[in-house]
């Protein structure tokens, strides 16, 4: 009797061993814990970083956006009444070749800004590869650790 509550007390486990499943699952998950909230802090540098070098690409978008809606019409209408008047060119023609010209102008402006845009997102890149290095070593420690319980 008095044998089964010692064994009761400990759980069938000594007392001077700290490393066991328990311990190890433990570690790894204050580890994995670890890494949860270094990584969050590293994606929020990188998103504060994109955001404060993200300024310039994206006024070329807002600009080719704004000079898109606000300006062309008009001088998009002047210039296809330019070509009828001094080119003799008819209504048709002179509008479609203006509209040729200005959409791509804007599609121009567009391309650059995004461009651009993209460039400064890639600095995310560095977020992305510190946490695929995070999963290969929690994969790692996960198989390490099957096989050692085995």
């Amino acid at each position: 009797m008095d044998q089964q509550t010692k064994v009761a007390e400990r759980n069938g486990a000594s007392m001077n061993e700290p490393h066991g499943l328990a311990w190890d699952l433990g570690s790894f998950a204050n580890d994995a814990m670890t890494l949860t909230e270094l990584q969050s802090q590293l994606l929020a540098a990188d998103m504060r970083e994109c955001s404060r070098r993200g300024w310039v690409p994206s006024l070329f978008v807002v600009g080719s956006a704004a000079l898109g809606l606000a300006c062309f019409p008009i001088a998009l209408v002047t210039a296809a009444l330019g070509l009828v008047k001094f080119f003799e060119l008819s209504h048709f023609t002179a509008f479609l070749s203006v509209l040729v010209v200005g959409a791509s102008g804007s599609i121009l402006l567009g391309i650059i800004g995004w461009i651009k845009v993209r460039e400064r997102a890639a600095m995310l890149r560095r977020s992305r590869d510190e946490l695929m290095r995070n999963l290969r070593w929690i994969k790692r420690v996960i198989t390490r650790t099957r096989r050692h319980i085995k």
